[in-house]
């Protein structure tokens, strides 16, 4: 869709760059219905902002566990090697953590839960959400004055899983 204007129909391509201005309808059960009866040059608005429905509590905004709260175990933990990622804060809350431990690789077996929740600690973690991890543990970044990013750790796939949300930092020079 760009510029309001469905422009293509089809399953979804994680190969290719979103172009400037445009917008990826992806959906899901009734989404995916809704989106099927859409075709090329129909007319599309997006309203969208975050509110909660009154009548079911907000409990979360990322799918997850706990791992820290207050700098400690937030509860048993399986201590499984696998590839991990999580979400942590530090520094009074004043900085956020995206730490992911690579496994199931030749580069690294991985690390169980108590262990990574202990390396978030030791990285100063007070609180910590233990995000998906496996195949879908990849970290891209791009250096300043590079025109693309590139992929920083070693997926347990060989390479990048396509998945269908992610957690992106962006910052302007």
């Amino acid at each position: 869709m760009s510029h309001g204007l469905v422009t293509a129909i089809g399953n979804v391509d994680s190969t290719g760059s979103i172009a400037r201005d445009s917008t990826v309808l992806v959906g899901r059960e009734q989404g995916a219905d809704a989106l099927r009866t859409l075709r090329p040059g129909d007319h599309v608005k997006i309203h969208y902002r975050l509110s909660p429905d009154v009548r079911t509590p907000f409990r979360f905004a990322v799918g997850g566990f706990p791992l820290l709260r207050d700098g400690l175990l937030a509860a048993p933990l399986d201590a499984t090697l696998a590839p991990r990622t999580a979400a942590g804060i530090n520094d009074h809350g004043h900085r956020l953590l995206l730490v992911i431990v690579d496994g199931r690789s030749a580069a690294s077996t991985g690390m169980g839960l108590p262990d990574f929740a202990a390396l978030l600690r030791a990285l100063g973690v007070d609180d910590a959400v233990n995000l998906d991890g496996g195949g879908s543990s990849t970290l891209v970044a791009r250096d300043p004055g590079q025109q693309a990013p590139t992929v920083r750790n070693v997926p347990s796939d060989g390479t990048e899983r396509p998945v269908s949300n992610g957690i992106g930092v962006f910052a302007r020079p």
